[in-house]
């Protein structure tokens, strides 16, 4: 149970870190967004600034013009407006085309027109039928200016009226603004066009272009407003003239928005995904540690019990003669060298995992000290035939001979181990930049999918129903050697059956030897290596 809490606690964590980072996404994308909308409501309120005084601009020249009109208009003699207003119109009224007095039951009193005389009568029938049932005479206080903004068979009209008195009796005073003269000549002085890096336009209810250009292509930035009083059923927009950079822009920054956000949670995911590797790996490393305390304790006792017990046999002089005395004395020696090999390794190993392995560069030939490597393990194995094949001319090299003796004995060791007895083939390669020194048994083989864990620390070969001796640091301590010297470690399967495990030395005296003699890399922990 305690071995699954683990597993159990990294199957709840990713989900919920998954999870967090989903939420911290969420945030961030809306916290950017906001940030983003307030720099947009900062432009709009800008561009409404804008839009609200041209809006003004156009609502005081109508008022104004509404104003100098009523103040014309005397109730004592309706007649004489005409020779007041007609002289002075276009200075004080230009867009007012007709004015009307009427009773409170709006019938006609005094009917003023700058229109052609055959359109008069057209529109006061048009006034009475449509537009004189719009007007709330007993709704009105008295002096107060109102405005009627209603479209007719498609054409716009604008009727500016007050309601005032006079002797006791109510009257109306009605004004026509000629809309078109508005869009024709106010409105270009007035709005313009293009002005203080904007472009402006006006349009009807249904979104109809009134005045100016179509603004369709900015929408996204385009800012409204209505008249409020006068031209009420008609609004101004402005947007500004940068607006289709600001829309690009707009664009690219939700892109990059989107993938940094993206890219944040990937590394996030990409971390905690590294995290749980090494996690797991230095599990693991720690559960390869545990099984390397055991097998080289119980490699360490295994020597010494058979030293032990031939010794104690030699000391009660127990021996039936003197070949057995003699066969004991080889049995308690090669143990012994057993024993030292192990402890070499394991204290070479220790070195190396501290930083603290140098090596003693010196000119050697390699067929010598393979030799030498050779000989040590033939004294210590029965029943094992080892053939080594030289290649002529095998040069002198400048490497460190105990590592490479080292080195060697260790790939014979590992042959011993699992070639099951079989006959050992060591063979020395001449190629054009290094020496191979390769060792091949006829055993078994490597398993399928573990050709490139056998240098891994710690690691050793597991078949069903079998337990191999060995500490598991043997072939990472070849590796560690072979690249110390310029070299390389590598291992495959024979075509005919067993493996073949070899590792090389640089050619390169000089190289090598400044290599040697400098402080030696330290093995990845992702590349840990052993047998």
């Amino acid at each position: 149970m305690l071995k699954r809490r683990p597993q159990f606690l990294y199957i709840v964590l990713l989900p919920l870190i998954i999870a967090a980072a989903g939420v911290l996404s969420y945030y961030t994308w809306e916290t950017a967004s906001r940030y983003e909308e307030l720099g947009e409501l900062s432009i709009a309120r800008s561009w409404l600034f804008l839009a609200n005084e041209k809006v003004d601009r156009i609502e005081s020249l109508i008022i104004d013009s509404d104003n100098a009109v009523f103040r014309l208009v005397d109730l004592a003699d309706p007649a004489s407006f005409r020779e007041r207003w007609l002289p002075i119109v276009e200075r004080i009224s230009p867009s007012v085309r007709a004015v009307m007095i009427l009773k409170a039951d709006l019938e006609l009193v005094e009917y003023v027109s700058r229109a052609a005389q055959r359109e008069q009568p057209q529109f006061l029938r048009l006034f009475r039928k449509h537009i004189a049932p719009e007007i709330e005479v007993d709704a009105l206080t008295t002096e107060q200016l109102r405005h009627l903004h209603t479209t007719i068979n498609g054409t716009s009209y604008l009727i500016s009226y007050m309601v005032t008195t006079y002797e006791g009796e109510t009257f109306v005073i009605a004004l026509h603004h000629d809309t078109g003269y508005l869009v024709r000549e106010e409105f270009p002085r007035l709005v313009g066009n293009e002005e203080g890096g904007a472009y402006l336009n006006i349009v009807d209810e249904d979104s109809r272009r009134i005045f100016g250009d179509s603004l369709a292509q900015v929408a996204d930035y385009l800012v409204g407003q209505r008249f409020p009083t006068t031209l009420y059923r008609w609004r101004l927009q402005v947007a500004p003239k940068d607006a289709p950079l600001l829309q690009e822009q707009a664009r690219r920054r939700e892109f990059n928005k989107a993938a940094m956000i993206a890219l944040s949670v990937a590394i996030m995911l990409v971390g905690v995904g590294f995290l749980l590797y090494a996690i797991v790996q230095e599990r693991r490393l720690n559960a390869l540690k545990s099984d390397f305390i055991a097998n080289v304790s119980h490699e360490l006792k295994t020597p010494l019990s058979a030293v032990r017990m031939f010794g104690e046999m030699l000391l009660t002089q127990r021996i039936a003669n003197e070949q057995k005395r003699k066969q004991y004395l080889e049995i308690i020696v090669r143990e012994a060298e057993t024993l030292s090999a192990l402890i070499e390794n394991v204290l070479d190993f220790a070195a190396l995992e501290r930083g603290k392995q140098t090596y003693a560069p010196e000119e050697a030939a390699i067929d010598e000290i393979v030799s030498r490597a050779v000989e040590t393990v033939r004294h210590r194995v029965e029943g094992s035939e080892i053939t080594m094949f030289v290649a002529e001319s095998t040069p002198r090299v400048l490497v460190d001979a105990q590592a490479v003796l080292l080195a060697t004995i260790n790939l014979l060791d590992n042959a011993l181990k699992y070639g099951e007895g079989t006959p050992i083939d060591v063979n020395i390669d001449v190629q054009q930049r290094e020496i191979a020194i390769s060792v091949r048994d006829r055993g078994p083989g490597i398993p399928r999918g573990e050709v490139r864990r056998v240098f891994d620390r710690f690691y050793r070969v597991r078949r069903p129903g079998q337990h191999q001796r060995g500490s598991g640091i043997g072939l990472s301590l070849v590796k560690h050697i072979a690249d110390a010297h310029g070299g390389r470690a590598w291992a495959d399967n024979a075509p005919d059956g067993g493996a073949v495990v070899s590792f090389s030395v640089a050619l390169d005296a000089r190289g090598r030897g400044r290599r040697l003699e400098s402080e030696p890399r330290l093995p990845d922990p992702r590349e840990s290596v052993s047998s």
